[in-house]
């Protein structure tokens, strides 16, 4: 949940050399220490400097080309990657063995595993959780930190925004896992690792499927009848697609196409009350399921 002893010397050692740049360039603490040393800076006088390095780009670019303090060409490579730096208030939604996790609740939702610096976020933060914090997330070493600098917000959750964010974080874990790099990467695409992470993914939701199915009375047999026909159709159609597609990504020409498929005989009994399940799960957005719903009303079981 935290970098190594190495990887946080190296990030405070380049986080360090910044802030000495930005201090000579906008004279906003009166001294700065010579070296980094934990509780070196006042946190008032590091949120100064941080936020003005990240309110002006050209600081970052300018120390850059500079390159002030001598760094070696790798710890600058370090400080162009935080360009992608990821700015704004997250919810704090789980403190997991390898990383705590960010929550992007609005407009697009993400989910981002964030490792701790010094210490695990949860020493920094405390248990409690949701928690909501304003930060700056960083990349790093092919991982994700932040900036030495977190905000907590006072404020408590009731039931309904707990259940929303569980909600939201379930359907994240579905749809796409937790993000864990902030860079972009130029890696060929492995279809066959594409298609473990779907079907993975996809077991997740047929097995919350069958649990509704099972809530609703239906017997053994025909929960189960309805799960594989859902199931046959995301390997036949949606894993066969040129990027292989999960369940949640199902749109109303996969259904139709699949459905008008020479030879098929899927229940479309099975197709309606997956889309009905995913409807009053949240797990679709509504604009998305509604074409297939209203479809599926109009087609012989």
């Amino acid at each position: 949940m935290q970098l190594s002893p190495h990887q946080t010397e190296r990030f405070y050692r380049i986080w360090f050399a910044l802030f000495h740049f930005v201090n000579e360039q906008r004279q906003l603490v009166p001294r700065l220490p010579d070296v980094p040393t934990e509780g070196s800076i006042s946190p008032p006088d590091a949120f100064k400097l941080r936020n003005a390095l990240w309110a002006d780009e050209t600081l970052r670019e300018r120390f850059i080309a500079t390159n002030p303090v001598g760094l070696p060409a790798a710890d600058l490579a370090v400080v162009e990657s935080w360009r992608y730096r990821l700015a704004g208030t997250f919810f704090i939604v789980r403190h997991l063995k390898k990383f705590s996790v960010f929550l992007v609740d609005q407009p697009l939702e993400h989910a981002y595993g964030v490792l701790g610096l010094v210490s695990p976020i949860e020493e920094i933060v405390g248990p409690v959780l949701p928690l909501l914090v304003q930060a700056v997330l960083l990349p790093f070493e092919g991982q994700i930190i932040y900036d030495s600098l977190l905000q907590p917000y006072t404020v408590t959750f009731g039931a309904n925004i707990r259940h929303r964010l569980n909600e939201t974080y379930r359907t994240i874990q579905e749809r796409e896992g937790i993000t864990t790099t902030l860079e972009p990467t130029n890696v060929p695409i492995n279809l066959d690792e594409v298609r473990g992470t779907v079907l993975a993914r996809n077991a997740k939701i047929l097995n919350a499927f069958r649990r509704d199915l099972a809530r609703r009375g239906l017997s053994t047999n025909m929960v189960e009848q309805h799960a594989s026909n859902i199931e046959n159709f995301a390997q036949k159609w949606l894993l066969a697609q040129d990027i292989p597609r999960g369940l949640l990504d199902m749109k109303l020409a996969d259904v139709q196409t699949y459905l008008d498929s020479p030879g098929n005989k899927a229940n479309t009994t099975s197709f309606k009350r997956f889309v009905r399940f995913l409807i009053e799960t949240g797990r679709v957005d509504y604009e998305q399921a509604v074409p297939m719903r209203d479809f599926l009303q109009h087609v012989r079981a």
